[in-house]
């Protein structure tokens, strides 16, 4: 036991300095582990950078080719941030595109991050002395409406280029069967109805995923086609024969059929189906081009899944799960919009200095006249009875007869109805508006009207189609070949409703509107396009047949009677630098 004593420890220099060496390995180990950190660290901010470039960049040829489509969707040249750019090609036929440095290249930057410069050039198919789509045609037929786009952005110098090949449609209304709008609280298209051609539901009034909506209430033997197969021959020699494509090695006749319901379920009960399986060596298409439903599915045809639902019998290319594609592309068509031309052009009121509306336009300039008072205006119902009055009403002059006819049909440049039923014919031109309701109707076996000429009719009321109405060659009843809808057509627009066939089944051709409802009562045959807000289709199964060529020869003074041009993506690849 020590106690009350000192100790004393000697510490040599040697010691010292030993010391003083082994805190120096200490700090320089210390310095190489924090260098070799300060370097991963260094380069890992360098590659997050160089990461966070390359996604940014991302976004710029995304933004790039989105402007791109959206400026040839309106008929643009699909240049952005480019101008008086013409494509030119290498010897292998690549074309050679800008840079960031090229002339005219005056690139855009994202609004989120005015770092990302972006620019693109679009180039069409059918006149680029190319064979795209390897069938050994150059620019033929089947390369209109392709466009290649080519979308190149920079950030901090990286740089990337993507390459987008796009097909071009039009989704006007008309080039549907049936194009429904808003609907009613309950549902769009109700009861049993055969369609052959493509259906477009809005149904901006439902509530979406309510399950006891339904946007398309197909039950009993209901079904959308796409092929003409059980249209009467009486209708089908009048119209165009159908386009052709090939599909799965076939040479098939098509309508093209696609379904698009934006908003509420698809019902799905009995024998109702969409498409059909494919059948080879018949000589037409089964299976629906593509569906587009948001909600899904429902009905005793329809199996839960707790999710969209699976339809067991819808046959279409794409599935059954593929969502809307059109965003709000499409509305439906009101008196109200503005006016605009066949191009999609619209026109400035002088008095006013806003557009002009459809309805005003439509009876302010095509009607008007400088000498007569309310020149095409119709005021009162008019009746076209198949055992009634001789009626005719001249717009232009502002001549009505009821009971006769004049000796002639008018000059070309009038507006008129000239309805004869001792032969049962109609003979319509240009634009008409009814401040009434509009009546086709007849009696017993004597209910066909057989109508010649071009004619887009107004009504502000009712119009009820209550006998055959179909066309004819120059006012020739037996001269029915190729009759629509080129030569002779008919466009009824309705500012309220449309009954058809309340009393008989009918045969009728042309395109109708109605702002409010459409209802069939009977196993009525429709040739042409329907549009309307809802539809009531009843019991009774009718056949809507969609005509492709109505579209390209509305009269017109029709609604909507202008191209909505989209561009579906159909593949892409991102090109190396």
């Amino acid at each position: 036991m020590l106690s009350g004593k000192k100790i004393y420890i000697k510490v040599t220099y040697r010691e010292r300095g030993m010391a003083m060496i082994i805190a120096m390995i200490f700090v320089m180990v210390a310095i190489a582990l924090l260098s070799s950190l300060s370097v991963q660290i260094i380069n890992q901010s360098i590659q997050q950078n160089r990461y966070s470039d390359y996604r940014d960049t991302f976004w710029g040829v995304v933004s790039a080719v989105q402007e791109s489509k959206s400026s040839l969707e309106v008929g643009g040249s699909g240049l952005v941030g480019v101008a008086g750019w013409t494509p030119a090609y290498n010897s292998n036929n690549e074309p050679i595109l800008p840079s960031f440095g090229s002339s005219g290249v005056t690139p855009r930057t994202l609004s989120t991050d005015p770092t990302v410069q972006y620019f693109a050039v679009a180039i069409p198919w059918e006149n680029d002395n190319f064979d795209n789509n390897g069938d050994g045609i150059v620019d033929d037929i089947t390369e209109v409406d392709m466009f290649t786009i080519y979308a190149i952005a920079q950030k901090n110098g990286v740089v990337r280029r993507l390459e987008v090949i796009t097909d071009s449609s039009d989704v006007n209304v008309w080039r549907n069967a049936i194009f429904a709008g808003n609907g009613q609280t309950g549902n769009v298209v109700n009861g049993n109805v055969s369609i052959h051609g493509s259906v477009h539901i809005l149904g901006n009034n439902l509530f979406p995923g309510n399950p006891a909506i339904i946007a398309l209430d197909l039950s009993g033997t209901s079904l959308i086609h796409n092929n003409y197969q059980g249209v009467p021959g009486t209708l089908q020699r009048r119209v165009p024969p159908l386009p052709t494509t090939l599909f799965g090695g076939e040479t098939v006749s098509t309508l093209n059929a696609k379904l698009r319901v934006k908003r509420g379920l698809v019902g799905l009960s009995g024998n109702s189906e969409i498409g059909e399986p494919d059948i080879p060596g018949n000589g037409w298409k089964e299976t629906m081009d593509a569906t587009f439903v948001n909600d899904g599915w429902t009905g005793n045809q329809t199996i839960p899944n707790g999710g969209r639902g699976i339809p067991k019998n819808v046959f279409s290319d794409n599935g059954f799960n593929e969502l809307y594609d059109l965003g709000n592309r499409v509305a439906f068509p009101l008196l109200t919009d503005p006016w605009r031309e066949p191009d999609g052009t619209q026109i400035s009121n002088p008095n006013t200095g806003t557009w002009y509306t459809f309805q005003d336009y439509f009876s302010q300039v095509l009607l008007a006249d400088p000498v007569i008072t309310n020149d095409g205006v119709f005021n009162g119902n008019m009746v076209l009875n198949a055992k009634g009055n001789k009626i005719f009403w001249d717009a232009t002059t502002g001549t009505y007869l009821n009971g006769s006819l004049p000796a002639s049909l008018p000059p070309d440049d009038h507006d008129y109805i000239w309805f004869d039923p001792t032969t049962n014919v109609l003979r319509i031109n240009g634009q008409i508006r009814i401040n009434g309701n509009l009546t086709f109707t007849g009696q017993g076996n004597d209910r066909t009207i057989n109508y010649s000429g071009r004619a887009a009719i107004l009504v502000y009321g009712d119009i009820n189609i209550d006998s055959d109405l179909v066309t004819c060659n120059n006012g020739n009843p037996a001269n029915v070949q190729n009759s629509f809808p080129v030569n002779n057509i008919i466009g009824l627009m309705s500012s309220q409703n449309m009954f058809i066939g309340n009393t008989a089944q009918c045969d009728i051709m042309g395109a109708f509107y109605a702002q409010n409802m459409v209802k069939i009562s009977k196993q009525t045959d429709v040739m042409g396009t329907i549009v309307a807000n809802y539809f009531d289709m009843g019991s009774q199964v009718p056949n809507i047949y969609q005509v492709p060529t109505l579209a390209d020869n509305l009269p017109y003074g029709m609604i909507a009677n202008y191209p909505i041009t989209t561009l579906q993506q159909v593949a892409w690849r991102e090109l190396g630098l």
